[in-house]
């Protein structure tokens, strides 16, 4: 390129000396030695080289989870999973060295972690910008092709017990499978109908909604309503809503007064100013089991802060990295990593109880709640 700027120079320098020439010529002569000289001496960007080869080995164990927000034997295990995976078998582009699974699960967690830009991972990991995209979606979209059913699953059998069990020790309340909630996820306007992701609080979103159990594992997950819907809205479209009633099998789920009872969903007696001392008690005990979905959702964005405010345009991709994240915090949580150092304050801000009209299965939902409400008092 050197050479072909020292080829070009003359011949424009010799152009502008021709007095024959008009000012108009002048003028597009100058453009070109201007566009010449601008075009072949640019700097070439300098990108970190060989750091996951050089420098990401010598990380103490601390710093490494700090970076890369999973201890390096979880990471290990997350990256023995996905070196199984056909979808991660990639060629090299241009005669150039195709990007290892381990470099490409090293730029994917940076990007959940934290809120750099896409062309400061790309500088860091000594990659282009469109290689660090590349790299975060076929991760992500392996994840969720091939782990999530796998770490994300209703608990059966033995497990199923001792997750009721777990509930029940925390203060008598009996029959929970798990707590349900939604969180949203901040997101950027998008360009089809951005005024309906704009939620009460006046920010866009997407509305993630899950069970998780006792230890905080997500037992179910759906994702994608607009920031506006209500909770309610967002439970009657997903599968949850459809096969509550034969999942649970005769136990429940636990929510917060924006959603309706059902026999399987039990939901707090709405506080009209009269309620009895049961009733009372009994809201009590439903709410302290129920924290655990606010401190799960708590993790999940204080783990993966880019969950704060997602930067894409493409809410499918969008939602792929919501859940991806949901997978890979199940996967910690099995792996016993720490949380303390992730843990976000509760979400305490709830949205208005809906004043719901009694609709067909709420009635026996109501008297399970009823009969739970005086067990649960020692009656």
């Amino acid at each position: 390129m050197a050479t072909m700027k020292w080829m070009c120079l003359p011949l424009v320098q010799e152009f502008l000396d021709d007095d024959d020439n008009s000012d108009e010529d002048d003028v597009i002569a100058t453009a070109m030695m201007v566009h010449v000289i601008q075009t072949y001496t640019r700097e070439p960007k300098s990108r970190i080289k060989n750091y996951c080869e050089d420098v990401v080995s010598k990380y103490s164990d601390t710093d490494f989870k700090r970076i890369f927000i999973l201890s390096r034997p979880t990471f290990d295990t997350v990256k023995g999973y996905l070196q199984n995976c056909h979808e991660l078998d990639v060629e090299g582009h241009g005669g150039r060295e195709p990007i290892s699974v381990e470099k490409q699960l090293y730029v994917t967690l940076w990007y959940l972690g934290g809120s750099d830009s896409i062309v400061k991972i790309a500088d860091r990991f000594g990659i282009s910008e469109s290689s660090v995209t590349v790299c975060r979606n076929r991760i992500i979209d392996t994840i969720l092709n091939n782990f999530k059913s796998k770490f994300i699953i209703w608990p059966q059998a033995e497990m199923l017990e001792q997750t009721i069990d777990k509930f029940h020790q925390r203060n008598g309340f009996l029959g929970i499978i798990g707590a349900l909630d939604g969180t949203h996820i901040a997101i950027e306007a998008p360009t089809e109908n951005p005024q309906s992701y704009i939620n009460r609080k006046g920010y866009y979103s997407l509305q993630l909604q899950a069970v998780c159990d006792s230890d905080m594992k997500f037992l179910n997950c759906y994702c994608g309503f607009a920031g506006s819907c209500h909770d309610t809205r967002v439970l009657r479209n997903s599968d949850l809503w459809k096969s509550g009633l034969e999942v649970c099998n005769g136990n429940h789920i636990i929510a917060d007064g924006a959603y309706p009872v059902r026999r399987w969903l039990m939901t707090p007696y709405r506080d009209n100013g009269h309620l009895s001392q049961e009733q009372k008690h009994f809201n009590h005990l439903l709410s302290v089991n129920r924290v655990v979905i606010e401190r799960a959702f708590g993790l999940l964005k204080g783990r993966f802060r880019r969950l704060y405010h997602l930067d894409v345009l493409s809410i499918p991709t969008a939602v792929k990295i919501i859940m991806c994240t949901c997978v890979l915090q199940n996967i910690c949580l099995l792996q016993s990593e720490d949380i303390e150092d992730y843990m976000e304050p509760l979400e305490v801000d709830q949205p208005p109880m809906p004043q719901l009209a009694v609709q067909e299965n709420e009635t026996e939902g109501i008297i399970k709640r009823n009969i739970l409400c005086r067990r649960l008092s020692g009656h």
